[in-house]
């Protein structure tokens, strides 16, 4: 059910940028963040975006690894790499398929691929929650507390597709079709490694 109406989200949102609709809107938002920039806020948006590239995602990902591999989640490793070589391809496929220019703003950073759907939203919609997920599975004292976990995953994972806007590289839309399929994605993916699981129980 969450799997479909992100999809179907995701295809409005993708209509509403096809459409031009959103554009105007779009354009105020990252003309809005440029006015509220400051050097302090400016690092701290930089910092924030870094967590959303592969650079930095791929590590965090093999330090995880060893702590599922303590815990004898082999699978959950294969699920957790299969997810983010998914993620990748499908959003490449994404950006070459709507060839969405970037915003033609001022930009904190350079970025020379498409535009929608943004790339760093994706990542981390999709493997910060499952990291979560993984955790709230392995770790009791974790599992009593999982909407608190929960929703410092999706706070950490805004602040990151809110980082994009404010650098002035991705639009409302691209975040937002970027939180849609990533989040689709990780659903789809915590259905497998669930019933996985299970067969592993038996």
């Amino acid at each position: 059910m969450y799997i479909l109406f992100l999809l179907i989200l995701f295809g409005a949102i993708a209509a509403l940028m096809v459409s031009g609709a959103g554009q105007e809107l779009d354009n105020q938002i990252i003309l809005w963040f440029e006015s509220i920039r400051l050097p302090f806020l400016n690092n701290v948006m930089l910092t924030l975006t870094d967590f959303g590239i592969s650079a930095l995602l791929v590590p965090i990902m093999l330090i995880f690894s060893v702590v599922l591999f303590m815990y004898k989640r082999y699978y959950s490793i294969m699920m957790l790499f299969l997810l983010y070589l998914t993620e990748k391809t499908i959003n490449h496929e994404l950006k070459g398929l709507f060839a969405r220019e970037r915003p033609a703003f001022d930009h904190l950073v350079n970025e020379t691929y498409y535009s929608f759907p943004s790339g760093h939203s994706m990542n981390a919609a999709t493997i910060y929650p499952f990291i979560a997920y993984l955790l709230v599975e392995m770790i009791p004292w974790l599992k009593e507390r999982q909407k608190i976990v929960y929703l410092i995953t999706g706070f950490c994972v805004l602040l990151i597709g809110i980082s994009r806007m404010y650098i002035g590289v991705h639009y409302l839309t691209d975040v937002a079709g970027g939180f849609a399929i990533g989040l689709a994605l990780f659903l789809i993916c915590k259905k497998i490694d669930e019933k996985l699981s299970v067969i592993r129980q038996k």
